[in-house]
């Protein structure tokens, strides 16, 4: 709630049903998952939900220096707390939270004169009369959910985003703008009017469901999967990014990286949403102080030929990158590489879809519901999936993850026409995971 004056407020009507469900709902996943020892939870009400707290989220007010959950600068108050607390794995932000607070109000008497102009709110200054005409002007208020990951990118943040009547396409495009705009981990999605209700994932794709109930359900399983997967952090330095053309002229890199990198991007396998693109790509080096090379993290890869890419340099398990924080997918692609050992000179991954026309495809097919792009588990679980395509595609290896798309390997040998073949002969390069929305069709 924000407070205008006495007996009168902005708020976002909610009454806990999500919140009480969710926390019921993980509390069982944690619980059948066999990690509850190593998580607690605590279902922290707003005072429209619960004017009588749990001892539990009582404490956890009294520590964050507020009385109760009851206005935006409570919720603000309580997050900076969170934040503040090392040990905050998880913060799902079910809390509707009001949009806009009161910028100046005008009072209006029965003449028809305006009298008095007000720029103080709250509920101590005096109570407006309903024999005036009220003018109430409003700004947006802070957004809170923005700060959380801000500089505590450990904590895992479940986010929400409800829409009304807009259809499919623009829940989950709005949806998917809330969770890049905020860094959430996971985003809830859903319209209200037409029952469209989904979970929006760092990889671009909707997991819809039928049902409400449902699709808590699959949120649930996904925040309790997901808290528990591990990441590597890289290293870096200032530089120069690498110019794949110079490295390819002094035959550095391997022939057949550029050609293939090139029909992907000339076939829109990368689309740009908000002005960056997601998969990512990259290959070994040789004759350089750095290992590899590989995309950079929120860029238009579209541009890569023009900008360049990061340097890779190794030191046993220790990566680090010169001119750009590479891509999220980077420690896959070392695993990748670490998996396949001299089978392996290039990697492209993008979310295309398999096309439908094919019936047997020459590699697996791994499930990416538990995994999020970039954690360690999720380089395992590709790397370790990784299979020949055989003939006629010796020297290719791929995995296709479900609902994210492939990730493809091949040697430095390998023509270039044949690996392009094989991608345009599995993959549906004009189409992405999860379906095309407004703005990423706009390739």
């Amino acid at each position: 709630m924000v407070h205008v004056a006495p007996h009168l407020s902005l708020c976002a009507p909610a009454y806990g049903t999500v919140g009480q469900d969710l926390d019921f709902k993980i509390k069982t996943n944690l619980n059948k998952q066999e990690v509850s020892n190593d998580y607690k939870t605590v279902l922290l009400p707003t005072s429209m939900v619960d004017k009588s707290p749990s001892y539990e989220a009582s404490s956890v007010f009294e520590d964050a220096g507020i009385d109760r959950l009851e206005t935006n600068e409570d919720l603000s108050k309580l997050v900076d707390y969170l934040i503040e607390q090392p040990d905050t794995r998880c913060i799902v932000m079910a809390a509707a939270v009001c949009d806009f607070k009161p910028e100046h109000l005008t009072l209006t008497n029965e003449s028809g004169e305006s009298y008095d102009d007000i720029n103080e709110f709250g509920k101590n200054q005096r109570r407006l009369s309903s024999n005036d005409k009220v003018s109430l002007h409003m700004a947006g208020d802070e957004k809170i959910l923005s700060k959380i990951r801000k500089n505590r990118k450990d904590i895992f943040l479940t986010s929400f985003k409800t829409t009304a009547g807009v259809g499919h396409d623009e829940t989950y495009r709005r949806g998917l703008e809330s969770l890049k705009k905020n860094s959430s981990n996971l985003v809830f999605a859903n319209d209200i009017k037409d029952k469209i209700n989904m979970v929006i994932t760092p990889e671009e794709f909707p997991y819809e469901e039928h049902t409400r109930e449902e699709a808590l359900d699959t949120l649930a399983d996904m925040i309790v999967s997901r808290i528990q997967l591990t990441f590597n952090r890289t290293g870096l330095k200032e530089g120069e990014t690498a110019e794949i053309m110079k490295l390819a002229s002094l035959k550095k890199i391997p022939a057949n990286f550029a050609p293939v990198l090139r029909h992907l991007i000339d076939n829109g396998a990368y689309k740009p949403f908000r002005g960056k693109t997601s998969g990512h790509f990259g290959c070994k080096v040789e004759g350089e102080e750095f290992d590899r090379i590989s995309s950079i993290r929120k860029v238009d890869h579209n541009k890569v030929f023009e900008n360049g890419m990061a340097k890779i340099f190794r030191d046993g398990d220790k990566i680090t990158a010169i001119g750009g924080k590479p891509s999220v997918g980077e420690h896959t692609q070392q695993m990748i590489y670490d998996e396949l050992g001299d089978n392996a000179h290039s990697i492209v991954h993008f979310h295309s879809p398999k096309k439908d026309s094919v019936s047997y495809f020459p590699f697996e097919l791994r499930d990416q519901q538990p995994y999020e792009c970039g954690s360690n588990e999720c380089g395992i679980n590709t790397a370790s999936g990784m299979s020949p395509a055989g003939k006629p595609f010796d020297g290719i290896y791929a995995v296709h993850l479900d609902n994210h798309g492939p990730n493809i390997a091949f040697r430095k040998d390998v023509d270039p026409a044949k690996v392009i073949e094989f991608i345009d002969l599995y993959w549906d390069l004009s189409q992405k995971e999860g379906g095309l929305i407004k703005e990423l069709a706009k390739v």
